[in-house]
């Protein structure tokens, strides 16, 4: 048995999932709203956290981040399984990169959600269910962009709040002149465009905080992908490839693992 917090608008779904884990062994406690749900969350420390996208005042993404940040580890810590009508690759993706372990669509089968429940208790320390979703969220982006991967044409190119621009709004990153000389160690070929147009705008910051705001994404999605890079080109974190690049730009076609200036945020 598991305690299982299940927080969802709508009354005739939040019974229905009580119901249903309840008859399925586990002690279930809900939440109208991601006020309430923080709330019963911090006091409760539920085992696996089922969560609604689509909410009035704080959505699911909201209180996602909120458990994420917190400081208690033991809030952090608590495994969260998204559960939405949102069934776009890309939400899937802002899903697994932003700290959910799980992601399922509605409609679903009782079953599915009683496996997705019992997997996400079962499936080890929540820190490495979150990495392996993350890097799970990653490989799909990439294939995504590389063409490789399926076309979701209900969510072709969609805003994902925080991150991507507004359509039709012009990003403070967008039309930058390329760089007149990249390092001759940086591999272009082995990035994307997004890539590329990441570490302009990380060079042409004087912060990653400030980087993020200009390219209008979170602070999640901007270190997984600094990740995703220094992993193409063989450095051992995003940090060191912007140090790298940074130093290289103040001293010319410098080394790749000049110390340079910190990347802080």
């Amino acid at each position: 048995m598991a305690r299982v917090l299940v927080v969802d608008d709508e009354p005739d779904l939040r019974d229905m999932l009580r119901v249903s884990l309840s008859l399925a062994g586990h002690e279930v406690s809900v939440a109208p709203d991601g006020h309430r749900a923080l709330v019963l969350a911090r006091e409760q420390l539920p085992d696996v956290l089922v969560l609604d996208v689509m909410m009035p005042g704080m959505d699911g993404w909201g209180v996602l981040a909120s458990l994420k940040s917190d400081p208690d580890s033991a809030v952090a810590g608590i495994p969260v399984l998204m559960l939405t009508a949102r069934s776009g690759d890309l939400d899937a993706i802002r899903g697994g990169i932003e700290g959910a372990v799980r992601y399922l669509t509605k409609p679903f089968a009782i079953a599915d959600l009683h496996e997705a429940v019992a997997g996400a208790v079962a499936g080890g320390p929540e820190p490495e269910q979150r990495r392996a979703a993350q890097q799970a969220a990653l490989a799909h982006l990439a294939r995504l962009e590389r063409g490789t991967g399926p076309v979701d044409k209900a969510s072709a190119r969609p805003r994902l709040s925080r991150l991507e621009p507004v359509s039709g709004k012009r990003s403070p990153t967008q039309g930058l002149a390329p760089r007149q000389s990249w390092p001759s160690w940086l591999s272009l070929d082995l990035l994307t465009a997004r890539d590329r147009e990441i570490l302009e705008a990380v060079l042409s910051c004087a912060s990653l905080n400030e980087a993020r705001l200009d390219l209008q994404v979170s602070r999640s999605y901007l270190y997984a992908r600094l990740r995703s890079m220094a992993s193409k080109l063989e450095f051992g974190s995003g940090p060191a490839l912007v140090r790298a690049l940074r130093s290289s730009s103040v001293a010319g076609d410098g080394g790749r693992h000049s110390a340079g200036s910190p990347a802080t945020d």
